[in-house]
């Protein structure tokens, strides 16, 4: 890919030089526009890609620690992710898209180090890392080591029980949005979503990862915090999820969580 600041020879012969990328809102918003009429392929897009590939999304790979073919990876992986978010509409709505892009490579590049910490998939990796915060897994360890101590391998049986459990939950929540007007389709994908949230506290804020929700179901941002409260909540306001899966159906017939979900549906 060219440089941003290097002059190219389109295909009529006249020289163009990419515009200088401007890090701020307005600065961004008008690339977008430009993107929509040139194609990504056009001198906005390329300019705009090399700048965040290489100011935003190495600086990150390289700060988190990761160096070799680790590092390329996670590179890959969070620009394509920052791509994506550039094309959904709710990204020209937010007051700091550039805050919005930075979580999403963020929050990639430490999905790939989750992933290769436990040996699998970036979902089930944050799964096993926020089990791992609580005492309940550990990441992945060399199996010649753990032979070598004499360890036998644990059944690979699930607990029935648990698989069960989550399904009734999840099923519930899905089923109580449908109630409130969301599509089915869209009620699964939201729940999804709300489920690989980021569990990590933020005393800046009352629920950290709704922001990075509503690139992820392209909603607005109003829809998408009521979203996370209502499901998720916080720990001092339990939403709709963690209620279901300690309280069971009563939750469902909670008057304030029943609000929260019909204030998903309307702004006002």
């Amino acid at each position: 890919m060219d440089d941003m600041h290097t002059t190219r020879t389109t295909h009529r012969g006249f020289k163009t030089t990419p515009p200088s990328v401007v890090r701020d809102r307005a600065g961004l918003i008008s690339a977008l526009r430009r993107v929509d009429a040139e194609g990504w392929e056009g001198p906005t897009g390329t300019a705009l890609l090399h700048y965040l590939r290489a100011e935003l999304v190495r600086p990150l790979a390289i700060r988190a620690g990761l160096r070799g073919a680790a590092a390329s990876q996670a590179e890959a992986t969070a620009w394509e992710a920052v791509w994506e978010a550039m094309t959904k509409p709710s990204l020209r709505e937010a007051q700091s898209p550039w805050g919005v892009l930075w979580q999403v490579a963020r929050r990639s590049v430490l999905g790939e180090i989750v992933a290769a910490q436990y040996g699998t998939n970036e979902r089930r990796g944050r799964s096993l890392a926020a089990a791992a915060r609580q005492g309940g897994a550990h990441p992945a360890t060399s199996l010649d080591a753990v032979l070598a101590e004499g360890r036998e391998p644990a059944s690979a049986t699930a607990d029935p029980a648990v698989g069960v459990l989550w399904q009734e939950v999840l099923h519930h929540a899905c089923t109580a949005l449908v109630d409130v007007g969301w599509e089915s389709g869209t009620a699964a994908r939201i729940v999804d979503a709300v489920l690989w949230m980021p569990t990590t506290p933020d005393p800046r804020c009352t629920i950290v990862g709704w922001r990075l929700l509503a690139c992820d179901l392209d909603v607005p941002p109003w829809q998408a915090r009521r979203l996370a409260l209502a499901l998720r909540g916080t720990s001092s306001a339990p939403g709709l999820m963690p209620l279901l899966a300690t309280i069971g159906e009563p939750a469902l017939r909670d008057p304030a969580l029943r609000e929260a979900l019909r204030a998903t549906r309307r702004r006002t």
